[in-house]
């Protein structure tokens, strides 16, 4: 069976859009050679342990989270053969073992293999010690891959993994939006660590207690003589490994989800308005309806913690890179921007649940829809972002950027609010229905073009607030700095109110139009001519070009098997 997964796996890779993979082979070439070059460069025996423990390490984090920033759910998923009389056991086996034959997990076997080289020059007699300990390592690195995604699929069911996953995706979107920060110091650093190492100290301590690590230990136990230490961290990695492979193939193929009665007395007519707090009106409604969405849905609930570690780590490393410690005081406008990041496709989000949307509509029903979801990422977004500004503005002690982060935050979360809100509506792309959802990045569709246009028409609806900032930071007056907090709250609700009329206007003559879309893929009418008609024309093309392409290549291979055939 094993072999009959795998077959299936390159059949759907050959019949599936190769760009964004090979683009992927050359980036993973060229770091296995850099593996290699740094092994052969370094200065000596001691300098080339330090470099392998870290850069091994460096892979090891990057086989984890890599799948998970690039939604890496395996080509072939557990719910495809929910049909079959298999075992969980059975099937879990056969997904994992389809992950160890491929591209990237050769990568990673011929990055870890560089170990082989240090044994070389220790002592030729160790090389069979690292061939062995390298196997065992790329075993570990592979298994846990998939095991984070399983578990991160797994922790969506609770709070404390919602927030554990909110931690790891703001690392990885920091990483991406800022990492530059700490990549310029650590290439400035490249030639220090290859002639002269790590300093020792906990850096070093932390780096060899790793298991990627234990390898290196055992190639330089052998070298020296020591035979029964090698043997012992070699079995040490066998009982990891072991312990990996069981826990993913038990993640692999979840178990079906128990529905479960709420606890607690039953809710009272008067909190389904916010029991007095919002008014008894449909946009009241809506927006407790939102707010409890964005606290009990896990995707929402993840999307929001995201967005405040994101905005966290970004200020760590502004703090911690020197001269951009200034900008760690608006860690919180991150947080902000993070709206419309997080909500650029709410109506994907709900899924078929958008069928409501289309029976109960009237007069003020998509009024009422979109100013609700409006408020609700307001309520949901502005207190995590003036706490996270105020206790990054405290840690950089840059009590200047107090005005300006007053103006900043109201603009930027109101137009992030109207601009998602609005490329929700135009470009809905559906993801996984969310009764079937499982993995971490199953409530988006394929919303790379979404992000863009998001941040796009945030930047120009904060435009009036970045004008007065300039202003009062080279004019230092005072009545100014007032007139931009002024300013930055007004830009923040005209920002969202013209965004959010723009949505009504296009939503009231076409939520059917999201449902088809989210159902069935497709619109049922010509669409209009207008900027926003085309806009959504070229979204919904995108993802039509990719199924054609699909189609044509699938064509092609069987004409050429009727061919030889």
């Amino acid at each position: 069976m094993d072999r009959w997964l795998i077959s299936l796996k390159f059949a759907m890779l050959r019949n599936s859009s190769a760009g964004l993979r090979r683009a992927g082979w050359v980036i993973g070439a060229l770091l296995v050679v850099a593996t290699w070059a740094g092994a052969a460069l370094a200065a000596d025996s001691g300098v080339r342990h330090d470099f392998l423990t870290l850069v091994l390490a460096m892979w090891l984090i990057g086989g984890m989270f890599g799948p998970v920033l690039m939604s890496g759910a395996g080509v072939l998923r557990a719910d495809y053969f929910a049909l079959l009389p298999l075992s969980r056991g059975q099937l879990g086996r056969g997904l994992l073992a389809t992950v160890f034959v491929g591209v990237a997990a050769t990568y990673v076997l011929l990055a870890v293999l560089a170990v082989s080289w240090h044994a070389a020059v220790l002592s030729p007699v160790t090389i069979v010690v690292a061939v062995v300990g390298s196997i065992l390592t790329w075993i570990l690195v592979i298994a846990l891959s998939r095991l984070v995604y399983g578990a991160l699929g797994a922790a969506m069911r609770t709070r404390l993994g919602i927030e554990i996953a909110g931690v790891q995706w703001g690392i990885l979107l920091a990483a991406m939006f800022a990492g530059w920060m700490i990549v310029s110091v650590a290439f400035q650093s490249i030639p220090q660590l290859l002639q002269a190492g790590l300093p020792a100290g906990p850096i070093t301590a932390v780096l060899d207690s790793l298991p990627t690590s234990w390898t290196v230990l055992a190639v330089e136990a052998a070298a020296a003589g020591d035979w029964g230490t090698s043997a012992a961290w070699l079995a040490a990695l066998v009982v990891l490994d072991v312990v990996c492979v069981v826990s993913t193939v038990a993640l692999l193929v979840p178990r079906s989800q128990r529905v479960t009665a709420r606890r607690g007395r039953p809710r009272s007519r008067a909190l389904v308005a916010g029991g007095g707090i919002l008014p008894a009106t449909p946009t009241g409604a809506v927006i407790m309806k939102e707010l409890r969405q964005w606290r009990r849905d896990p995707w929402r609930a993840l999307e929001a913690s995201t967005a405040v570690w994101t905005g966290a780590v970004i200020g760590v490393f502004a703090l911690l890179g020197g001269y951009t410690a200034p900008a760690g005081a608006f860690a919180g406008v991150i947080v902000a921007i993070m709206v419309a990041l997080s909500g650029c496709n709410l109506y994907g989000q709900d899924g078929s649940a958008v069928w409501q949307n289309v029976v109960g509509e009237s007069t003020w029903s998509v009024r009422a829809d979109v100013r609700g979801r409006q408020w609700a990422m307001a309520l949901v977004f502005l207190p995590r972002a003036l706490l996270v500004s105020i206790v990054f503005v405290l840690l950089a002690q840059a009590w200047w950027a107090i005005p300006f982060v007053i103006a900043a935050l109201p603009a930027t979360v109101g137009a992030a609010a109207g601009a998602a809100i609005l490329t929700s509506a135009v470009g809905v792309s559906p993801g996984v229905d969310p009764r079937r959802r499982v993995g971490p990045n199953d409530a988006n569709g394929n919303i790379a073009l979404h992000i863009w246009i998001a941040l796009a028409a945030t930047a120009i609806g904060v435009a009036p607030t970045i004008g007065m900032i300039v202003w009062s930071a080279t004019s230092g007056s005072t009545p100014v700095m007032i007139a931009t907090a002024i300013v930055g709250v007004l830009n923040g609700f005209v920002a969202a109110w013209l965004l959010g009329r723009v949505a009504i206007g296009y939503l009231s003559t076409r939520m059917v139009d999201v449902f088809s879309r989210i159902r069935y893929g497709r619109i049922f009418r010509d669409t209009g001519s207008g900027l926003l008609d085309q806009l959504a024309a070229s979204t919904l093309k995108g993802e039509q070009v990719a199924l054609e392409a699909k189609q044509k290549e699938r064509d092609k291979r069987l004409e050429r098997a009727r061919t030889s055939a």
